[in-house]
């Protein structure tokens, strides 16, 4: 399932996760300095795009697409990775376990955002 600019219910679910997030990579919020040299050097220019990022996926689960908690602003780099089950930061593939693992690292930097997700049940 596709979002455009023509869909008037996904630019306002991203401007609110724009806001939520302060304009900012989540990513970056979670990672340590050493990672943060690596992602550097690895993302290049795609480190300074944001995209909305969904935790659980669209295909995996369309009804929870518009949902907020599921969203997060993530580096179009690491957006990338993470939907292709790869390290976020390395671009080094993946197990499920690990993806997951990364996603709740993520998640926990919204401490509001995560519980709304586990009361929910999708974590």
């Amino acid at each position: 399932m596709r979002r455009d600019s023509s869909d008037k219910q996904w630019k306002e679910v991203k401007k609110k996760v724009t806001e939520r997030d302060k304009e900012k990579d989540r990513l970056l919020s979670v990672i340590n300095y050493k990672e943060y040299l690596i992602l550097k050097k690895k993302a290049g220019t795609l480190l300074n795009i944001l995209d909305p990022a969904h935790y659980i996926s669209v295909s995996a689960n369309p009804s929870i697409m518009y949902n907020e908690c599921n969203i997060c602003l993530l580096n179009r780099y690491s957006h990338e990775m993470l939907d292709n089950y790869k390290d976020p930061i390395t671009g080094k593939p993946i197990t499920a376990i690990e993806h997951k693992e990364w996603w709740i690292r993520i998640l926990k930097g919204n401490p509001s955002q995560y519980k709304e997700l586990e009361d929910l049940g999708l974590i």
